[in-house]
């Protein structure tokens, strides 16, 4: 598999890699008793792949990652960049990265986590076959630890994004290197304990953790992919979060039992993919499917009037984020621009994971309207793990999808769009401009070549951006210490019951 085929990243399905996610059996509830200091978190579907180098599914980075795993740097709660297993410097054309290790971090095997530990762990990151984030470290000239407890990272050329991008390498024990994927060894508030099968996968507290000390002495996760009996069991106490929801769900829920909690805003962003080839390789086609898209329907329809429509595939929030003014619901240009492509009787699937009740709704949304401009669009839900391998192998004509944006915007052009740049969308342009965009220090500098990236991403629809998605979890109300980002990520490694 190239590794254009190994970059996917999904934000809720991401509950938006390549580890699978299946969609579970519902676990009765009342079948586990709930341990004391514990918390118990629903998530919306099993996770079978522990790897952190391999599995990029979101649902797997809040659920595991972060509670197994350090990283060098992370994100704190506001998308600033902070130290985690190590304070940093960086030179002035961002072309060499100082890295000083925190001397308190130990792995959960009990070994120190070294300068060298650390740079074996970023070269099976770089290197190993199946791993997604090659691509971030081809301009790495040099790892060094020129003192004990140091780590120099030395680039090719300067790459303004290289520290954002770190935020998402775990550091994995050497000595766990063969067994990462089942029995995941790292420096993190949590230990992992065990995983059954659609079931639980059971965490506890390490007390060797370098950094604040998890909020509760064990955290199990259960796979409750249907939103209402993960309702009902967030009601009884069976479970103490639910660690994402729809709109409809934050709706209907009794605020006297249960309370929402919300990022200030979300970089999670709902939109479509297109795999460029056949009929759809003809950008009049594209654009004529963008007119018939009824955002205004949708956003009130699927997401409860919740977040923002729009056509840049970057956050309103974004330092980079330039507004586009794309294509307004206008049926009768749909139907000029396949008439000019000469285009008839057009017919897609559009495929969806499931347990993404919102990608299913805006979907008959989109439907209806095309069927007026003489398109047939059928909606095709399967489970997460068989979506995963129609996206990875290119296997599919549109499908759905939803991103986290990450604070830095070369997470978008990277991750989702480095895999059409390689594939079925070769724009040697943008692909220069992404590159252009990483070389420059400043931001207003980025800023202004990201504004091009944009207009291009609008013009030509590699992807057709829907809307960002009103982000939310839901908690007991004895729960404190949980919080979310705006990445969607569920934060829980503070999260506890109080007395």
């Amino acid at each position: 598999m190239s590794q254009s085929k190994q970059r996917i990243r999904l934000g809720a399905i991401v509950a938006l890699t390549v580890g699978a996610l299946t969609i579970s059996t519902v676990v009765a509830p009342s079948a586990m008793a709930k341990p004391k200091n514990t918390v118990v978190v629903a998530i919306a579907g099993d996770i079978n792949n522990f790897d952190p180098h391999t599995n990029q599914l979101i649902i797997y980075a809040y659920g595991v990652k972060f509670l197994v795993f350090s990283s060098l740097v992370k994100y704190d709660v506001e998308m600033n960049i902070q130290p985690d297993l190590a304070t940093y410097s960086v030179n002035s054309d961002a072309t060499v990265f100082t890295f000083k290790i925190n001397p308190k971090a130990v792995f959960q095997d009990g070994k120190p986590v070294t300068a060298a530990a650390v740079i074996s762990s970023l070269k099976r990151a770089a290197g190993t076959t199946k791993s997604i984030f090659t691509g971030r470290f081809k301009d790495v000239k040099s790892y060094a630890s020129p003192a004990k407890g140091t780590v120099v990272i030395t680039l090719k050329g300067p790459d303004a994004a290289f520290l954002a991008s770190l935020t998402e390498i775990s550091i994995v024990a050497p000595s766990n290197f063969g067994e990462v994927g089942s029995n995941p060894v790292g420096s993190g508030p949590y230990k992992f304990v065990s995983w059954q099968a659609n079931k639980q996968i059971r965490f506890v507290r390490f007390n060797k953790y370098f950094g604040t000390p998890g909020g509760s002495k064990k955290i199990i996760e259960r796979p409750m992919p249907d939103e209402q009996v993960a309702l009902n069991a967030l009601y009884s106490g069976d479970v103490d979060v639910i660690a994402g929801v729809s709109a409809a769900t934050v709706k209907q829920l009794d605020a006297s039992r249960a309370k929402v909690i919300r990022p200030k805003t979300s970089n999670s962003m709902s939109f479509v993919e297109f795999n460029s080839s056949g009929k759809l390789s003809d950008v009049r086609v594209r654009q004529a499917l963008a007119y018939a898209l009824d955002k205004a329907s949708i956003k009130a329809i699927t997401y409860g009037d919740g977040g923002s429509s729009t056509w840049s595939p970057l956050p309103e929030s974004s330092w980079a984020y330039s507004r586009q003014n794309g294509y307004p619901y206008d049926l009768a240009k749909a139907k000029a621009l396949l008439v000019a492509a000469g285009v008839s009787d057009l017919t897609f699937d559009l495929e969806i994971p499931a347990g993404y009740p919102e990608a299913e709704s805006l979907a008959r949304v989109w439907q209806q309207s095309l069927a007026e401009i003489g398109v047939t669009m059928n909606p095709h839900v399967t489970e997460i793990s068989v979506w995963i391998d129609l996206y990875i192998n290119r296997k599919y004509a549109v499908t759905w999808n939803v991103f986290n944006v990450p604070a830095d915007p070369n997470g978008f052009f990277d991750i989702i769009m480095g895999a059409h740049f390689a594939d079925d969308y070769k724009n040697q342009k943008a692909m220069d401009l992404v590159t252009k965009a990483k070389s420059l220090g400043k931001n207003a500098a980025r800023a202004k070549v990201y504004a091009q990236l944009q207009k291009i991403m609008v013009d030509e629809l590699p992807v057709m951006m829907i809307q960002s998605i009103p982000v939310a979890s839901l908690t007991g109300k004895n729960v404190v210490g949980y919080r979310i980002n705006p990445l969607g990520w569920a934060l829980f490694s503070q999260a506890k019951i109080s007395k």
